[in-house]
């Protein structure tokens, strides 16, 4: 990681503060009064042991002494646990945003990027990579603060007992933060090092456990094995590198630490020994004050290079989150219009093209972008008027999927959709997709219960779960239930069938009212008589609701009131299937191939 990237990170993890500040400055707060409350309680303890030693006290003289320090240590110690509780809550309030910051991005960027990684590997970023940032905010933040507060206020009350002392001190105390930096530079690129194989790692097992039965079928397990060891090996030099650099720093710092309180010691021992006279005169309680200052005063530097460890890592972490972050959105969506509630939704596509640089091509370069990247949809013109049963087809690749991408506003595009007359381009994305109902080949199924699956996460009731699930013909599920709506499903439907699975998915999509319903092959892994059941489903739906599937079963596409042709991006048949099947011959020749492999 480059110095910039660095130092760009840091800024940005500066900027997420803001919601944690009032937390943060307490926490300063309580610090700094500790600091001042230590002088205080080491002024207490000087004199009692000079007044025991140099003049003779008895205990009972000092009694009310004891009593001062015992409360003064009290309340350092209510001032500790203040400062965690508040440096722990601000640094909850930056890892929620951040989450939702993550969370969000990745909502807006869509299918299209989130396949671009493995599953383990979203997860390592939003939760482990996350939670390096907690120390960063809770604990070297607040000490960056006390480490130039407290040293100063130890030093103006130094300097009038010994100026020699307080020389040592100024002069000693920046070695600490300059091998903190030296250290910590080298750290920052090895936490880096550190949160990449994390995140490998993270996205090899999960993929590796998920195709586990894959695996066995073909005896791979022990490849899998071999590879997993790898990785982990990987992982494990990598924070065996990070370990040791955490531990030099901690030792440098000790040393200088150490090295700089027996100066002071030294030259307090001569001067009470009469060896130096100059620095003006040392008494018992001068010494002892001193001396209990002594270690105090590097303590919080001490601290801050502990804890520059923590920043080390969080701004490993956080370049990875910038990443994602920083990833470009789509720019063909950037409106701010609603959606016409009223008016008929009638979707108009007209010259839509997507090239292969779906990330960073925009509306101003399409020129440049279908020259340089082969088009994934090539011009394509249609019209899907309310309530139309509209079925895609075409070969593997022939950009079915891509189009569906497009029309729920995930990836750039150039040409021109019109939703009720208003352009895609100029209405607001969440308007759109709120109209919107999706399911797809392998229908999601979280660890929660039925109606956590149905809701998911929406307000809604259980009575309108019931109902989705009984328009999406599957309440005979619940009959195998133990507790109805309560009952607990396993994730990825592991105590469902598969058709089981996908009624719960349509009763998601149907749980609340839409105008678009959009399918991708939503019988393709199903027997004959689930399949039955969806399509029952699909049939029953409101006139009003527009339903755009993909599909290659034949015995679908005679249902259908228009069909949509696919072939290397294309739009080679647009029609009814009854027209189709007179009129085009790549249509036909469609219907063929697929009656021959449905036979087979």
């Amino acid at each position: 990681m480059s110095q910039s990237t660095q130092k760009q990170a840091y800024l940005w993890l500066l900027r997420q503060i803001r919601p944690a500040w009032q937390w943060l400055l307490t926490s300063m707060g309580l610090g700094l009064l500790n600091g001042v409350l230590l002088i205080v309680q080491a002024s207490i303890m000087a004199v009692m042991i000079h007044q025991l030693v140099m003049e003779g006290a008895t205990r009972a003289m000092l009694t009310e002494d004891f009593f001062r320090v015992l409360m003064l240590v009290v309340a350092r110690g209510a001032c500790t646990w203040g400062r965690e509780f508040c440096g722990f809550r601000a640094g909850a309030c930056v890892r929620v945003d951040v989450r939702k910051l993550l969370l969000d991005k990745l909502r807006r960027l869509g299918p299209p990027v989130i396949a671009e990684r493995p599953g383990g590997s979203w997860s390592a970023i939003a939760v482990e990579q996350v939670e390096e940032l907690q120390e960063f905010i809770a604990k070297y933040l607040p000490q960056m603060a006390l480490a130039v507060m407290v040293p100063a206020i130890m030093l103006v009350v130094v300097i009038p007992q010994s100026w020699v002392v307080g020389i040592i001190f100024l002069v000693t105390a920046p070695l600490i933060p300059v091998f903190m930096l030296l250290v910590g530079m080298k750290a920052a690129q090895a936490n880096r090092k550190n949160f990449q194989a994390l995140s490998r790692l993270g996205g090899f097992f999960l993929d590796r456990l998920q195709g586990l039965a894959t695996l066995k079928l073909f005896a791979r397990t022990r490849f899998a094995q071999t590879q997993l060891a790898n990785a982990s090996e990987d992982f494990r030099i990598k924070t065996m590198e990070v370990l040791r650099l955490a531990f030099l720093s901690a030792t440098v710092l000790e040393f200088f630490a150490s090295v700089s309180i027996a100066l002071v010691a030294v030259f307090l021992g001569m001067s009470f020994l009469g060896h130096i006279t100059f620095g003006g005169e040392v008494t018992l309680y001068t010494g002892l004050f001193l001396l209990l200052l002594a270690p105090e005063y590097y303590q919080p530097l001490r601290e801050l290079g502990t804890y520059y460890h923590a920043k080390a890592k969080a701004v490993g972490a956080a370049e990875e989150i910038l990443d994602v972050l920083s990833q470009k959105e789509s720019e063909a969506h950037c409106g701010k219009l609603s959606l016409p509630e009223a008016r008929p939704l009638t979707l108009e596509v007209r010259e839509l093209s997507v090239s292969a640089n779906i990330r960073s091509a925009g509306p101003a370069s399409a020129e440049a972008s279908e020259s340089k990247f082969p088009l994934l949809l090539d011009h394509l013109s249609f019209r899907i008027e309310p309530g139309t049963r509209v079925g895609i087809i075409g070969s593997s690749g022939a950009g079915k999927t891509t189009l569906i991408n497009t029309l729920m506003g995930f990836w750039n595009y150039q040409g021109e959709i019109k939703i009720a007359g208003q352009s895609l381009a100029d209405t607001r994305l969440d308007s759109w997709r709120i109209a919107i109902a999706w399911l797809g080949q392998q229908p999601l199924i979280i660890h929660g219960s039925v109606y956590d699956n149905i809701a998911f996460g929406r307000e809604v009731s259980p009575e309108q779960c019931l109902d989705a699930l009984a328009r999406a013909q599957g309440m005979d599920i619940l009959t195998n239930l133990p507790n109805g709506l309560d009952s607990l499903l396993k994730e990825q439907g592991g105590n469902l069938s598969v058709g089981q699975a996908q009624r719960v998915a349509l009763a998601r999509a149907l749980v609340l009212p839409v105008r678009f319903l959009i399918l991708d092959e939503p019988t393709a892994s199903l027997d004959s008589a689930s399949e039955c059941l969806v399509l029952d489903a699909l049939n029953a739906l409101a006139d009003d609701c527009t339903v755009i599937t993909i599909t290659h079963r034949i015995s679908q596409l005679k249902t259908m009131d228009q069909i949509l042709m696919l072939e290397k991006g294309r739009l080679v048949a647009d029609g009814s299937p009854a027209t189709l099947a007179r009129e085009s011959a790549l249509y036909q020749q469609f219907i063929m191939n697929s009656g021959s492999l449905e036979d087979e």
